[in-house]
């Protein structure tokens, strides 16, 4: 009888004891809980064109309400450029990147230039005014591939290129011909 009960009693206690689960890490946001390697957040504001830097300020950058739509204008005369834009967007009018992003997190989202109608995937563009006599014009570049990273600090969404994206562009008025090229760098937070 003892036996019996000594058996019952280490079978009630295994059964009670419960195993604790992990909490998942909240800090990465790429759906799967492993956090992407390699990214830090940086914590100034840049873009590079073909590696150099705009050294005007970068007071006008725009983020719409759901983070969907960054954007910065700004001349760029480090390189005899008028105005310069640079987009980042997805056109899934359903998707909120702002909920997607964790306070002191990321997400990575993946460059296309398809639909956008996934919720990892941009379209990212570069509008150049070019006033160098040899090079004068309005060229239209957009990357096929490469990540951007949004992150969120203090409620503030960071916009930020993995590394040097490739942009191919064309030139006003033949804008079917894509034979241009630059590369594309930068890190922005809203203001």
């Amino acid at each position: 009888m003892k036996k019996i009960l000594y058996v019952l009693l280490c079978t009630l206690a295994l059964v009670s004891c419960k195993k604790e689960e992990e909490s998942p890490n909240n800090n990465n946001n790429n759906g799967n809980n492993n956090p992407p390697s390699g990214f830090t957040a940086p914590t100034t504001n840049y873009w590079q064109i073909n590696g150099t830097n705009n050294s005007s300020s970068m007071d006008a950058v725009q983020v719409n309400i759901a983070g969907t739509t960054f954007g910065v204008n700004k001349p760029f005369s480090d390189l005899g450029y008028g105005y310069c834009s640079v987009r980042v967007f997805n056109d899934n009018w359903q998707l909120n990147i702002r909920d997607q992003v964790p306070e002191g997190g990321y997400k990575e989202y993946y460059i296309t230039i398809n639909s956008t109608s996934s919720s990892d995937s941009v379209k990212v563009e570069l509008d150049v005014e070019d006033q160098n006599s040899s090079t004068a014009g309005n060229y239209f570049y957009k990357a096929s591939s490469g990540k951007i990273y949004v992150s969120k600090l203090n409620g503030k969404l960071r916009y930020t290129s993995d590394g040097d994206l490739q942009m191919s562009g064309v030139k006003y008025p033949a804008m079917q011909d894509y034979i241009y090229n630059c590369e594309l760098k930068f890190s922005q937070e809203q203001p």
